[in-house]
């Protein structure tokens, strides 16, 4: 996908990596740092149903979505993005055209969390 125009990169987006803090009673606590704000070219890739065999009641509704953004080193799947009330892994990473100029993310919403 080749952008022609900066200005198709119109949505604020934030990318945040999980940390694991010690707690006092010897366990972990899990929390999210921004890494960086940017701004994409969202993209609509698909979405499916999910449904149990017994019961028939749908379980899963999972959207895929494509993010475009300049190109920024270390990012990795292991963060997700923020978009307004939005939440999204990251699943696959792609550096466009491998020339460091445009990134894209594929991801998949949290719906429900």
């Amino acid at each position: 996908m080749a952008v022609s125009r900066v200005g198709k990169l119109k949505n604020q987006i934030t990318l945040q990596n999980t940390n694991l803090t010690t707690d006092n009673v010897g366990g972990y606590t899990t929390g999210n740092t921004t890494f960086i704000t940017s701004f994409a070219k969202i993209t609509p890739k698909g979405g499916k149903e999910i449904f149990t065999d017994t019961t028939g009641r749908q379980i899963e509704n999972p959207h895929t979505y494509e993010f475009m953004i300049r190109y920024r080193p270390n990012i990795t799947t292991a963060m997700r993005i923020l978009y307004g009330t939005r939440t999204f892994n990251i699943i696959k990473i792609s550096d466009e055209n491998d020339n460091n100029n445009y990134i894209t993310i594929e991801a998949i919403e949290n719906v429900g969390t």
